[in-house]
């Protein structure tokens, strides 16, 4: 047993009285090792009972003694400290501490540059292998080079030990003998950020309600869809860590759900659409059965969201529409308009309209209704209700029409197919009724110009010479009829003078229509009704034919008349020939300008007028190869 005091030097400050140290007591040793260096602390020292008094002391003495040891101790333990400090900083070389390791890969005992070489090696390609994002079942791809990531090797390796240095953490790191390090990463925020917004665009969604709608009569869902927003910022931060790491993440993402979901379109198709198509409605009108069939009824169902809730909609006036074949096929006694007609006498008739007997829409909606959510039972037996005319009687007489407020006659040269063209158009467009407003079209009105509708084979101008097609000579038709509206007085919509000028017209005032691309158009802007009357005097050999076109209505202005048709700048034609399989010779006229006006009078003034221009090419003399 050795018997010393706290304040021996040569021991650890410890409180007042004897101490003994057995034979399994430590003081403070520092031990150095080959991988660390280890301070052991004071352990089993415990007071020894006391051989005899001790030797009294002062009051001076005895405080100033207890304020000692602290100070020994902490002075022999940075001392320790300090011998570590620089014992790990004299143990770093320029080999990596031995159980250095980054990303799994080992690099102790290395230099620097073989431990830079390694970790090129084994961690270069996995450094640029692409990082798969999923967010709800939806994948893309980053790719580190493009996002910005990259992998320092370098960088990495001086923070794993190697090399000598006063940074704590590095002394440390020499002391314990290393360990695996954190790949040393650069990053450009702004580039990962954007790779991840290329992706989100490619993800991004709003939600998407489920829906429903008919195949046939066949109830047909359609799935809801979650909204997906992702979380770019926080989506970096998951790419970030987990580069070198691994190549497969889950993104982050706002995800916001749909308001109409599968099961709310479910219950809608048991209550609802399955009901209404479970077989058709019979209706008994005493005078016969009208049947809607369920393809009718799906044909006019609809789904529509309202307030986030999904409901089924039948549309019964367009079951009515669909069901008219059926309510005609019953012969109730249909109502019938009014009509407007040019008479034997060569004047307007009023045929009087007829009311009728029918299954109204009030009864037919009245009816159906109820039955379309029903699966059984579906019939019912309506009533039968007047059915008034769209255009009565007295709606025809206040259109006024009651005398000719426009007329005009062209003459053409014997032709056959000229008396069956001309003849067709006038037969067409006779008792044409146009209501206020309504507009006038040669083109709907004669349709296209086939066999099939009633015309043959005849001149037409084509690329500025003559040759033959279904339909040759109509644009006599087109002129009459232009100026017959002319001088009515209506509204001129559009119209096309021929590219030569053709004797038998008036200079300008005149009209030629193509079928698809020409056509004459006028639109009825008074407030009366205006009725087209047309009738040819057909050709004879030795005989000219005529056309002649009349509009009654109701004069809005005393008269119309058109100013002289001024001709000027006259051009001068040429000689070509023609190599045209269908090549008709053809002389020569020469062009020129004219300009003319529309007068319209109103107490013996002129209150309006209307200015018009035309060009005439010259038509050059064709020569057939």
């Amino acid at each position: 047993m050795t018997e010393g005091r706290p304040d021996d030097p040569t021991q650890p400050s410890l409180p007042q009285g004897l101490y003994r140290r057995d034979d399994d007591a430590t003081v403070v040793v520092p031990t150095v090792g080959d991988d660390a260096t280890m301070v052991r602390t004071v352990e089993h020292l415990q007071p020894a009972p006391p051989t005899e008094p001790l030797p009294a002391e002062d009051d001076e003495t005895r405080p100033r003694r207890r304020r000692l040891w602290p100070v020994g101790v902490a002075a022999t333990l940075l001392a320790v400290a300090g011998g570590a400090y620089v014992t790990g900083y004299l143990m770093a070389g320029d080999m990596t501490p031995r159980a250095a390791s980054v990303a799994g890969v080992a690099i102790g005992g290395l230099t620097r540059e073989q431990a830079v070489a390694r970790l090129d090696a084994e961690l270069q390609a996995r450094a640029a292998t692409p990082i798969t994002v999923t967010v709800e079942q939806k994948s893309g791809t980053v790719t580190p080079a493009d996002a910005g990531l990259a992998f320092d090797a370098a960088a990495t390796v001086d923070a794993s030990g190697v090399g000598r240095s006063w940074n704590p953490v590095h002394i440390w790191r020499v002391l314990t003998g290393g360990g695996a390090v954190d790949p040393v990463v650069t990053v450009d925020r702004a580039r990962l950020e954007a790779a991840v917004s290329a992706y989100a665009a490619q993800v991004d969604a709003a939600p998407v309600d489920a829906g429903l709608a008919y195949a046939g009569p066949v109830p047909t869902p359609t799935p809801a869809a979650k909204g997906l927003t992702v979380d770019v910022k926080a989506t970096a931060d998951v790419v970030r860590a987990a580069y070198l790491t691994t190549t497969e993440v889950a993104g982050k993402a706002d995800v916001a759900e749909p308001a109409v979901t599968d099961a709310a379109v479910a219950q809608v198709v048991e209550s609802y659409a399955k009901p209404a198509v479970s077989g058709p409605i019979t209706l008994d009108t005493g005078k016969g059965v009208v049947t809607v069939t369920p393809e009718q009824i799906a044909a006019a169902t609809t789904f529509p969201v309202e307030g986030g809730r999904i409901q089924g909609r039948t549309d019964v006036k367009a079951l009515y529409a669909a069901a008219q074949p059926a309510i005609k096929a019953l012969k109730l006694g249909e109502a019938k308009d009014a009509t407007i007609t040019i008479g034997p006498a060569g004047t307007p008739v009023i045929t009087p309209s007829v009311d009728g007997v029918t299954l109204t829409e009030e009864e037919f909606t009245a009816a159906v209704t109820p039955l379309v959510t029903k699966a059984q039972d579906r019939a019912a037996t309506p009533s039968l209700g007047a059915q008034k005319a769209a255009f009565t009687t007295a709606d025809a007489e206040k259109l006024g029409v009651k005398e000719v407020t426009g007329e005009f006659t062209t003459s053409y040269p014997h032709a056959a197919y000229r008396n069956t063209n001309i003849g067709q158009a006038a037969k067409t467009m006779n008792n044409t009724l146009l209501k206020p407003g309504e507009t006038f079209s040669l083109n709907k009105i004669l349709g296209e110009r086939t066999a099939a509708n009633g015309y043959v084979e005849g001149y037409v101008i084509q690329g500025g010479a003559l040759i033959k097609e279904t339909g040759g000579g109509i644009s006599q038709s087109a002129t009459t009829v232009y100026n017959a509206m002319f001088f009515a007085g209506l509204k001129d919509v559009e119209h096309h003078p021929h590219m030569f000028y053709i004797d038998r017209y008036p200079a300008g005032r005149e009209a030629t229509v193509y079928y698809g691309s020409l056509d004459l158009r006028f639109q009825n802007d008074t407030d009366y009704g205006v009725l087209v009357q047309a009738f040819v005097n057909p050709s004879s050999p030795g005989k000219q034919g005529s056309i002649t076109v009349r509009m009654w209505s109701t004069k809005v202005y005393d008269k119309v008349e058109s100013s002289e048709l001024r001709r000027s700048n006259y051009t001068s034609p040429t000689t070509r020939t023609s190599n045209h399989p269908k090549c008709e010779p053809q002389g020569s006229t020469p062009g020129f300008d004219v300009n003319y006006e529309r007068l319209f009078y109103k107490g013996g003034q002129v209150v309006r007028t209307e200015k018009f221009f035309w060009r005439y090419a010259p038509q050059d003399r064709i020569v057939c190869a």
